[in-house]
């Protein structure tokens, strides 16, 4: 078959099993083992390792790079930094950083999206977890911002931008799995996110402050209590301990003083001093954070192990090296080629989770991107963007479901869809400084050479 031929069917028989309801990880596992035991039998493909050949072979080849794919010290990092967040947020520590925060914010309109807004932005710095970020900011700030008032759209938008947060700015999670899975520096990751992570902050703090001041009618103004110096610097103790804490896990990677990983375990170990410390670590506490960062963390490398194999089967149908070498011959600009896969990540993002687009993209993207003489980096932090849109994205951005399930019930997901249409606007901003501002991507990990 020619390349094209199998890229598609592989492509179109993963987006059935998807569409049909079977999970992400079985849909890629059982293709593994279709498609591995199907080309055996094709004497045009040549994998390369005699002891791969036959039924008996496969199995292995599939066997080795599940175990592969996740056996690195990388990944190690991953359930770290979720039970970071997942102790945070589960000792109530969020919430007393979101009740410290509002001391300084004042009297500027739309007080409580701005809020929201600072405490995604902390609340992303510490969990790593996208959906996390919306749950604990919308669980206490949407039903607040209803109660005065504030349109529907303008207060679900905010939550669930300011959540997705979590994505860019480290230590994200996704972003650790971004690196291991594209084999690239997760330490150049995390940090090449801070800078799109804080563009789009500021963009989303300007966009609310703006509107709430042309249109007071979104952003009722609200009686405030006056708020001295004392009390402000009391509020400092709710969360400036967890801004501490964050920065270390953020500067001793880019001081190149600690791993990735080991500033995972650094987070995690401070978030339990921490909990001690405010006097909020208990058994419950600890049962529920370690088992859902045992569900969250066991779900996404699992997902990993099958995924890792598919990539290897394209890789040996030469299916990537056709696509990548038919594209670089296409009689277009190359910044046009990375848009047009970037319009594919944006249309994914309305339909798949971000793990299954980057693990689907990585391995057809990859190699075209590189055969065009781009910065990987530059790339993958693009990317990042976009899969952080596709989250608030309608139909089917996660963020947006996570919302509705913590939002007042007459808040509609038809609300939500309509309030977040401009934020999407303000999403698309942010990637098209990216894409045409590299520094923004490159800046500080070239800083840690």
């Amino acid at each position: 078959m020619e390349w094209w031929q199998i890229l598609g069917l592989m492509f179109s028989s993963l987006v059935f099993l998807m569409a049909i309801g079977l999970p992400v990880a079985f849909s890629f596992g059982l293709l593994n083992v279709i498609f591995a035991f199907w080309m055996v039998g094709d004497s045009s493909l040549d994998w390369g390792f005699p002891f791969l050949h036959g039924e008996a072979g496969v199995l292995r080849m599939v066997a080795i790079s599940s175990f592969s794919s996740i056996a690195t010290f990388a990944f190690v990092a991953v359930p770290l930094f979720i039970l970071m967040g997942e102790i945070i947020l589960h000792s109530g520590m969020a919430t007393m950083a979101i009740n410290g925060v509002s001391k300084w914010v004042g009297k500027v309109p739309g007080r409580l999206g701005v809020m929201s807004i600072l405490s995604g932005t902390v609340f992303a710095a510490a969990s790593g977890s996208s959906m996390a970020s919306v749950a604990t900011i919308g669980s206490t700030m949407v039903p607040e911002m209803h109660a005065h008032g504030y349109n529907k759209g303008l207060s679900t938008g905010v939550v669930a931008t300011s959540g997705a947060l979590a994505v860019l700015i480290p230590p994200s999670g996704l972003m650790v799995i971004f690196g291991s899975i594209s084999q690239q520096s997760v330490g150049d990751l995390l940090i090449a996110g801070v800078i799109p992570g804080l563009i789009l902050s500021t963009l989303l703090l300007g966009y609310t402050i703006g509107i709430s001041a042309l249109r007071p009618s979104m952003a009722p103004a609200m009686e405030v209590a006056d708020v001295n110096w004392m009390d402000r610097i009391v509020a400092l103790r709710e969360f400036i301990p967890i801004i501490v804490l964050v920065l270390l896990v953020i500067g001793s990677i880019f001081t190149g003083i600690a791993t990735p990983t080991e500033s995972a375990a650094m987070g995690a170990a401070g978030s339990l001093v921490l909990a001690a410390v405010y006097r909020r670590l208990n058994w419950h506490m600890l049962k529920v954070s370690f088992s859902s960062t045992a569900i969250v963390a066991g779900f996404s490398l699992f997902i990993i192990t099958t995924s890792t194999a598919f990539s290897q089967i394209l890789a040996f149908t030469q299916a990537a090296r056709g696509l990548s070498d038919f594209v670089t011959d296409l009689p277009l600009s190359p910044i046009v080629i990375i848009l047009l896969m970037q319009l594919v990540i944006l249309i994914m993002g309305g339909f798949m989770d971000s793990l299954s687009i980057m693990l689907i993209t990585i391995p057809i993207f990859f190699p075209v991107v590189n055969a065009l003489g781009f910065d990987l980096l530059w790339f993958s932090i693009v990317t990042m963007v976009n899969i952080e849109l596709g989250l608030i994205t309608p139909p089917f951005g996660l963020n947006l479901f996570v919302l509705k399930g913590v939002s007042p019930p007459d808040i509609t997901l038809m609300d939500i869809f309509k309030g977040i249409t401009p934020f999407v606007g303000l999403n698309i901003m942010t990637l098209l400084i990216v894409v045409f501002v590299p520094g923004t991507a490159t800046f500080l990990p070239g800083l840690m050479k």
